[in-house]
């Protein structure tokens, strides 16, 4: 490995564009991060990150912005961008490298060999059984695996559950990190939301993407149970599900008592606006949504999957297809509203409590050890 003086780093990643979303909001963390430790970094994208810093250099990758969708572009993304990651690499005397999600560990492989520099892989989601849960072709899911394993081999690899590094160890075993272990998202300190005795109707709100893996089908279906009187739901959040569920809302008769909010940049926008949070998703890395309720004190109901239960207890996980067992349980919350949800509150807070740490420390300590 280069034997670089330990003023001298700089730091290389890549990413398609920014979007909405935990992902990004977590990559840009990391640069700014990354920055203010006095370190340099160089990102490669179609379009400039909303980072503005002079030890932050933007390099455009040659892409229409309004033509990055499609299977072309990322066919020959996949192609060009290691060419040019590699080429930046050794222009910039790069140190380091890191990414967030395999597409771009892969990306940045043959920098880390022929440079014999770190890369450090981090994973937010499981992106093969994501493909899996919209129905992607099974040659798309062997080639994602692919990409994958490919990313993982000689990488160090933090997954953002111990759930999630397992897994995705366990379908590479002859393709081994350097390094694994787990990097848990963090809840951010903010100040806590004025707490009021609930009035009814009780403001239940779902927050993420519209798409069937995110499960609000399962909500909407509960809100038969109750009329506009007792509970409304605020869905928060666009996606490719969206024009469906609006459809299963109207043939539920169940429009007066939910409303699609749309995407929200604010997070205060929502965690004022809701007494409960839902979160029946079949699938997820680590939800951003669940984090960000239980920081401004918002009590959470969620699926009983293994993600889950790393951050809450299991009193308030649930079946992700049991409409019954969800209805019931907003049911007796309804008959003592103020009662229930102070007490999912309070188990909570001791559940969030360990997830207070500082998160950009430690992800600056795993790209630069």
């Amino acid at each position: 490995m280069e034997k670089t003086p330990a003023s001298r780093i700089s730091i290389l990643t890549c990413y398609y564009r920014p979007k909405p979303g935990g992902l990004c909001k977590r990559l840009f963390r990391t640069i700014r991060a990354l920055l203010n430790s006095g370190h340099e970094v160089h990102y490669l994208a179609v379009v400039p990150f909303p980072i503005e810093h002079p030890k932050c250099h933007f390099h455009r990758y040659p892409w229409p912005e309004s033509k990055t969708d499609g299977i072309v572009f990322w066919a020959i993304f996949h192609l060009l961008a290691p060419i040019m990651l590699l080429y930046l690499g050794f222009r910039h005397r790069v140190t380091h490298c890191f990414a967030f999600g395999t597409s771009y560990g892969f990306m940045l492989q043959p920098l880390r060999l022929l440079k014999k520099i770190p890369l450090t892989l981090f994973l937010r989601a499981d992106s093969v059984e994501n493909h899996r849960f919209k129905g992607r072709p099974s040659l798309l899911l062997k080639m994602e695996k692919l990409v994958e394993g490919l990313a993982l081999a000689g990488s160090r690899f933090y997954g953002v559950s111990c759930h999630l590094t397992e897994t995705v160890r366990a379908r590479h075993p002859r393709l081994r990190p350097s390094k694994f272990g787990t990097l848990t998202n963090d809840i951010e300190d903010v100040a806590p939301r004025m707490q009021t005795t609930p009035k009814l109707p009780l403001r239940i709100g779902c927050v993420g993407i519209l798409e069937a893996r995110k499960n609000q089908a399962l909500v909407i279906a509960c809100m038969r149970q109750f009329n506009a009187h007792q509970a409304r739901l605020r869905l928060f959040g666009c996606g490719p599900k969206e024009n469906s569920l609006k459809e299963l809302a109207r043939s539920l008769d169940v429009e007066d008592r939910v409303n699609f909010a749309g995407w929200v940049d604010s997070p205060d926008k929502i965690w004022t606006e809701i007494d409960l949070l839902v979160f029946p998703s079949r699938h997820e890395g680590s939800p951003n949504a669940v984090l960000e309720a239980l920081a401004h004190g918002v009590p959470v109901l969620a699926s009983d999957i293994p993600e889950h239960r790393e951050i809450l207890d299991l009193a308030p996980l649930l079946p992700a297809d049991d409409e019954g067992a969800w209805s019931e349980k907003i049911r007796k919350i309804l008959m003592q509203p103020s009662d229930s949800l102070m007490s999912l509150r309070r188990q909570q807070q001791q559940c969030a409590e360990k997830l207070r740490f500082d998160w950009d420390a430690e992800i600056v300590k795993r790209i630069l050890e």
